[in-house]
């Protein structure tokens, strides 16, 4: 194994080594110009349904196609992350995600949809093989497409250093709120400096707790892709991306042991850089719910797909801190912390994400739309 020295020594000639790796499709294809050619409006509302936000980029999205009009989405039970999500509200959230913009993108063609959520019924712990929801579209006359269509391709989850100098406007946040008309919870923010400065705090504590549990990291472990092959194969996953990546992992950096020790050079490396993110942050976001039953968690899902878009047509930057909602045993202590910080009662936190503004980050990878239809 190399030592710090020599990694340091490595990383700092990666400006003058050519990227390893240019092989594979291209990862980002499917944020250009999503569903072009497509006639099967299903087709064309899918392409646009994969670049939803979901937890890890795990994508758990299957897909069937029934009769002229109707899609039934599945979970992908394999795609879900049982340590950190045990009850799998995350993923839920991100299947949510991704009905809203299937919503919207049949908007755009001037089609309505009729969505029916847990059609064989809702699951009473974690998600089975039972549909989360079937969707069938009808022409709707003069209907004016979603306004957020426009902001599909673009919106991003930025984790980037946020800029200190530029707090976003309570004026703006709320009119990002009001695309989530007639959601059952509630959005709130804050600005305030104080405020911000708890949240920064909890946040990081919750990011540095679950660096230090074994049985997370080695789920994250299981959706890193380092450097540009791994990234291009597959398709998904947390990319850890840069000129020396491709060549640390083939000499033994970056494996399994190495990721989930906490005092290991690279999650020391990593806790650096994520806590400059989480004390850049200049405002936050949370979405609660009165209840927490899977049906809940969808449509809390379409809200948040909405803010995020709506977020994007304000130049605004967004990106969740979920680890101190998550509900495994680790993080208990923390996650009790969150609902007494944000004052929600008896409400459920669904959502907890930083807001500001910061540089524009690359699109996440995704795999083909055809890889969600079932055979």
């Amino acid at each position: 194994m190399p030592s710090r020295r020599h990694v340091l020594a490595l990383l700092a000639s990666a400006p003058f080594v050519t990227s390893c790796g240019a092989n594979g499709p291209d990862p980002a294809a499917g944020w250009r110009d999503p569903g072009a050619g497509q006639t099967d409006p299903r087709r064309f509302a899918l392409a646009h349904a994969i670049l939803a936000p979901n937890p890890h980029n795990t994508q758990p999205w299957q897909v069937a196609f029934d009769g002229d009009d109707g899609m039934t989405l599945y979970c992908d039970l394999e795609r879900r992350l049982p340590f950190t999500d045990p009850n799998d509200r995350q993923i839920t959230i991100g299947c949510g995600a991704f009905l809203e913009l299937y919503r919207i993108a049949a908007s755009h063609l001037g089609l309505a949809s009729r969505i029916t959520l847990f059609p064989e019924g809702a699951p009473t712990s974690r998600l089975d093989e039972r549909p989360l929801a079937h969707v069938a579209f009808m022409p709707q006359a003069n209907a004016a497409p979603d306004p957020l269509f426009a902001h599909i391709a673009t919106r991003r989850t930025n984790r980037n250093v946020y800029d200190l100098e530029r707090i976003p406007e309570d004026t703006h946040l709320l009119r990002a709120t009001a695309q989530v008309a007639g959601f059952m919870g509630g959005v709130r923010w804050t600005i305030a400096p104080e405020r911000v400065t708890t949240l920064r705090d909890l946040v990081w504590r919750a990011f540095e707790r679950e660096i230090q549990t074994e049985g997370a990291q080695r789920e994250t472990y299981r959706w890193l892709r380092f450097g540009r092959d791994q990234v291009a194969a597959h398709r998904d996953g947390l990319a850890i991306e840069g000129a020396m990546i491709g060549p640390l992992k083939a000499i033994g950096m970056f494996d399994e042991a190495d990721m989930i020790n906490p005092d290991s050079f690279a999650n020391q490396t990593a806790a650096t850089d994520w806590r400059e993110k989480a004390e850049s942050a200049t405002g936050f976001m949370w979405m609660t719910t009165p209840d927490d039953r899977p049906d809940t968690r969808l449509v809390t899902g379409m809200a948040y797909a909405r803010l995020n878009l709506a977020m994007t047509a304000l130049g605004l930057a967004i990106h969740p801190w979920s680890q101190a909602l998550q509900e495994y045993e680790e993080m208990a202590d923390l996650y009790a912390e969150a609902k007494r910080t944000l004052d929600v009662d008896d409400q459920v936190v669904q959502m907890l994400v930083r807001v500001g503004y910061a540089e524009p980050v690359a699109p996440s990878a995704r795999r083909d739309a055809a890889d969600f239809v079932r055979a």
